[in-house]
């Protein structure tokens, strides 16, 4: 639909949520399988959403506030836990939908974006599609643009304000000396950015509502991922994986009676290896 058919209609709006491991985590507790290239987090720690696609998703719960709209959460992987589903649902999202399956595990980049394009149009018409400026956990943000290419959309990136108006999207994006104001036409896609805001708290009554409500799962089949080459017809290969090797070239330790006489002594030290200048 053009965009002078949209007016101020409802808009449908989808936003791609991405399951990762707790980025607060700290990396020495990983392990790494480096034969299958894979991070293992430690046992029994539950999986997020990606803290920047939460970032999209209270973007388009904003949106929702000030007018009729309709919002689509969309997560492609393995598996994608009810809870986190049932999250999405209580702080606002109309509907949940998971794309899973073992053929979905780890996917790269590229063939991510063929997956959640193809989902995208399965699920009916869009207007606006929002994802996070990148993933949390491997930081490539390469998804937004295949997926942009895919929808054969305008993309509006690192986004702190969207606001559909009159078939068109006023958006805010976040730049190095400030803040940029651009517009787009109808469909389009945006990245959201942190400075969005985190996403709103969830009312217990609101979960609990949410429980009873479904969550429309797919599988690889479902989406047509065979036809899109899978794995085979990947454009990236992962070469290997490992922790950083981090290695403490000096390390002195500063004494004193107090943090005073530490600080100079610090200072002193500094001044000597001229790191600063000179300290009386």
């Amino acid at each position: 639909m053009g965009p002078e058919g949209r007016g101020d209609r409802s808009i449908e709006i989808v936003v791609c949520m991405k399951v990762i491991i707790d980025p607060e985590v700290p990396y020495h507790t990983f392990a790494i399988d480096r034969d299958a290239k894979r991070a293992l987090p430690p046992v029994g720690l539950p999986p997020v959403f990606s803290p920047f696609d939460e970032n999209a998703l209270e973007c388009a719960l904003r949106i929702k506030d000030a007018r009729q709209c309709r919002v689509t959460v969309l997560s492609v992987g393995k598996a994608v836990p009810k809870s986190l589903m049932q999250t999405v649902m209580a702080a606002g999202a109309d509907l949940a939908i998971a794309v899973e399956g073992p053929q979905l595990d780890g996917l790269d980049p590229f063939s991510t974006a063929a997956v959640l394009a193809v989902s995208i149009k399965k699920a009916g018409e869009f207007d606006l599609v929002l994802t996070g400026r990148q993933a949390a956990d491997w930081d490539a943000g390469l998804v937004w643009a295949g997926l942009a290419e895919h929808l054969d959309v305008a993309c509006v990136t690192v986004a702190q304000k969207v606001e559909p108006r009159d078939g068109r999207l006023i958006v805010e994006r976040c730049v190095s000396d400030g803040v940029e104001i651009v517009e787009a036409e109808l469909p389009a896609l945006v990245t959201v950015s942190n400075e969005a805001g985190e996403l709103r708290n969830v009312a217990l009554a609101a979960l609990m509502e949410a429980k009873k409500r479904e969550i429309v799962r797919w599988s690889a089949t479902d989406v047509g991922f065979e036809g899109l080459g899978g794995p085979a017809g990947s454009v990236m290969e992962l070469a290997d994986l490992s922790l950083p090797m981090l290695e403490i070239v000096d390390r002195r330790m500063i004494e004193g009676e107090d943090a005073r006489e530490k600080g100079r002594r610090l200072a002193r030290l500094l001044a000597e290896e001229g790191v600063l200048g000179e300290v009386d």
